[in-house]
């Protein structure tokens, strides 16, 4: 495992974010090719996903996505992986979801709110298998609006939707950071920063594995929900058999709790 730094974890914690360039290194082709295989090979699982924080275009989902492939499931034993969600989350950890996405537009400024009990952190890591940049759907993230119950971020959370509106400027003058990325760049950050995408092609590729804080005993109802949420939408399976079967012990620490979640219900 290797661990963040101090500076990275106060880092984090203050503006929401951290960008990791290449850390995918030396596996990116092997990575982009197993991602564009499962999108081929499980076309019937893929949801056709349309909301308002993406103006209603399609998005391409195919949830589970690593736990469908031996290769991509041990990427959550990968030494820099695993070593962020343990410097942000703790040793122990719960693995929740992952999912491909093929984009083929823009993304609102918003929060990713859905099936997530913010009394814990909850993190996802994104990784990029495209070349973007600002004008080509590169993210763009507003650091510190994760800080629910802070006035910047209350703030944000008021206006920033209607901020042509609210501020008179469109959505790219939104004071914000925008990082580029090449194939097999990751950036992680907290579920509850805004975030949002600028002239974005018809065909943006990215997979996100996701993860929060262990959840305390009284707190398994609330866990318990969010675990129903995603079976109903994954043909009743919170993980992918193979997934939980052939793990290895160090995986099975960061299940436990969704699976005994499903044994309760």
């Amino acid at each position: 495992m290797i661990s963040l730094s101090p500076q990275q974890i106060r880092f984090f914690e203050t503006f929401g974010y951290l960008s990791f360039p290449g850390l995918l290194g030396g596996d990116t082709d092997t990575v982009v090719s197993k991602f564009d295989a499962l999108f081929a090979n499980h076309s019937k699982d893929v949801l056709d996903w349309r909301h308002e924080a993406h103006y209603n275009n399609a998005r391409h989902i195919l949830i589970q996505l690593i736990e469908r492939d031996p290769f991509l499931s041990s990427l959550l034993e990968h030494p820099r992986i695993s070593g962020i969600f343990k410097s942000l989350l703790g040793d122990d950890y719960l693995y929740r979801a992952s999912e491909g996405n093929i984009f083929t537009g823009d993304t609102y400024w918003h929060s990713d709110l859905y099936n997530a009990d913010f009394k814990y952190r909850h993190i996802k890591i994104l990784f990029y298998l495209d070349p973007i940049d600002a004008n080509s759907g590169a993210l763009r993230l507003i650091p510190g609006s994760h800080l629910f119950g802070d006035k910047f971020a209350n703030l944000l959370e008021r206006y920033v939707w209607e901020h042509d509106k609210n501020y008179g400027i469109d959505k790219e003058s939104v004071p914000a950071v925008t990082i580029p990325t090449r194939p097999g760049d990751a950036i992680v950050f907290d579920y509850r920063l805004k975030h949002a995408t600028c002239h974005s092609g018809e065909r943006r590729r990215m997979f996100t594995i996701c993860a929060s804080e262990r959840f305390r005993e009284e707190d398994m109802p609330s866990l318990q929900k969010m675990v129903e949420d995603l079976r109903k939408v994954s043909h009743g399976k919170i993980y992918q058999d193979d997934f939980v079967n052939l793990a290895p012990e160090e995986r099975i620490k960061h299940l436990d709790q969704c699976l005994r979640s499903v044994e309760k219900q």
